[in-house]
């Protein structure tokens, strides 16, 4: 499907703010709430957010993304210690003195100057860097897989921000059609057409909506706040998020997101686990060959007075046997991570399989609401109007006919929210896109009512693992 116009430049924005993340350090926030704020992408004042704003402060101010910055340094760290030569030991030996009758005092002192060290065999800090470096891999993997995840948790608070905007409208419209019914009851009354007790129940229905609509503005008010402490922002500097609840895009069939499963970031994870654990398992068969303890020195004795050098070599037996329990250890959990991976695979399947169900069912739902079920009662709404200001149909009915109409437009946008929550939960499985070249008709109809909001939004979390 083809994106909408103001995410043209998301794919430059979003790789400019990962080199951002990559490459310069964190920097303080003024108001000492948030260490990890890039000041030179600071959310403007504004009336409305994009969800391209929202996901460049995000990834520019999220301190989980700034971890793995230390979690480098530390493996950095490590390799130093990893590269470094055996130490080289010196060492001071004294014999035969302070003793009784001809070892008395030190005219029979014996004084030995020693080096020592160990000499490593089978390359054994090359094996210990390769571990560190398959590491470093590793985690590379892991900061695209937190990515996703802190991604796919904005998109569902702006999709929820989304949803309450819509939801808000709805009960506006209930609210000013409750003053509407209470203005055309009121005349009745006074005209004598229609008894008091249809008055003081429009009364209270006009209450009821005025209670809504603050209930529904709070809870917007929260849902905006939440959606800013995404980036460490406590009071948003906007007011609302810009976005069609009602645009989708076309996703791709079960085979193909199972395709691209395979090639995720969840289980490229298990690929990288393997070969850090095949790492570990050369370093275990590299120690399997022993090192060589080695020294040298001189020795003085004063009995004599003469000087010799002394030497000396150690080397452990049945090194081999001894690291045999390592060995078998380490090769256990080498093939362990295989079934994990086949595991996890299944898992993921299920997941995608269970959340494109929902995506399918919610896109059924809007395509009948919006064509079967809305316009007809829309139309009843009409006639039972008029047919109770004529006198010919009852309050009640009017009140029903009503309530069911604003039902439905409620139950529409729950729909919505459903297609782009699966969607979302789709793409932070597969780590991929899920767009096609052209628009999916069969699901979008092109008579848009008036009772649909019209802005951009395209909920696609893959641009910027």
């Amino acid at each position: 499907m083809k994106m909408f116009p103001i995410f043209g430049h998301a794919s430059a924005i979003v790789c400019s703010c990962i080199l951002g993340l990559l490459l310069s350090p964190p920097t303080a926030h003024a108001a000492k709430t948030n260490r990890f704020v890039d000041k030179s992408v600071q959310a403007p004042i504004r009336e409305t957010l994009t969800l391209e704003d929202a996901i460049r402060l995000t990834l520019a101010n999220n301190p989980s993304l700034y971890e793995f910055k230390f979690k480098q340094r530390v493996i950095d760290g490590e390799s130093k210690t990893a590269a470094l030569k055996p130490a080289l030991n010196a060492g001071v030996e004294l014999e035969n003195f302070l003793g009784t009758g001809e070892v008395s005092g030190l005219k029979e002192l014996e004084v030995t100057l020693t080096l020592s060290s160990v000499l490593q065999l089978n390359d054994k800090p090359a094996a210990r860097l390769n571990v560190l470096s398959e590491r470093r891999i590793q985690q590379d993997v892991e900061k695209r897989i937190l990515t996703l995840d802190i991604l796919g948790e904005l998109n569902r608070r702006y999709i929820k921000v989304l949803v309450l905007q819509a939801n808000l409208d709805v009960i506006k419209d209930a609210e000013a059609l409750a003053l509407y019914t209470l203005n055309a009851v009121t005349k009745r009354v006074e005209a004598g057409a229609s008894p008091l007790l249809e008055q003081k129940r429009a009364q209270a229905a006009l209450a009821q909506a005025k209670l809504d609509v603050n209930l529904a503005q709070q809870d917007l008010t929260f849902a905006l706040r939440s959606l800013s402490i995404m980036w460490g922002e406590q009071v948003p500097s906007f007011k609302r998020v810009e976005g069609d609840l009602f645009a989708f895009n076309k996703i791709e069939s079960f085979d193909a997101l199972a395709v691209a499963i395979q090639n995720s970031p969840h289980i490229d994870l298990y690929a990288k686990q393997s070969r850090v654990q095949a790492a570990q398992l050369r370093l275990v068969q590299a120690n399997n060959r022993a090192d060589i303890e080695w020294s040298a020195g001189l020795r003085r004795m004063q009995g004599i007075d003469e000087t010799a050098l002394v030497a000396g070599v150690s080397v452990p037996l049945f090194q081999k046997e001894r690291n045999l329990g390592e060995y078998e250890a380490n090769r256990a959990r080498l093939d362990a991570i295989e079934q994990q991976r086949q595991s996890n695979v299944r898992s993921l399947l299920h997941s995608v399989n269970q959340a494109l169900g929902e995506h399918t069912r919610a896109l059924l739902e809007i395509d009948t609401l919006q064509r079967k079920v809305i316009p007809p009662l829309k139309g009843a709404l009409d006639l039972v109007e008029n047919a109770y200001l004529e006198g010919r149909f009852s309050y009640l009915e009017w009140v029903t006919t009503r309530q069911e109409f604003l039902t439905t437009r409620l139950t529409l946008i729950e729909a919505a929210s459903q297609v782009h929550l699966s969607k979302t939960e789709i793409e932070t499985l597969t780590g991929l896109a899920l767009t096609n070249e052209h628009n999916d008709d069969s699901f979008h109809p092109s008579h848009k009512s008036n009772w649909q909001q019209s802005s951009n939004i395209s909920i696609r979390s893959h641009d910027y693992e």
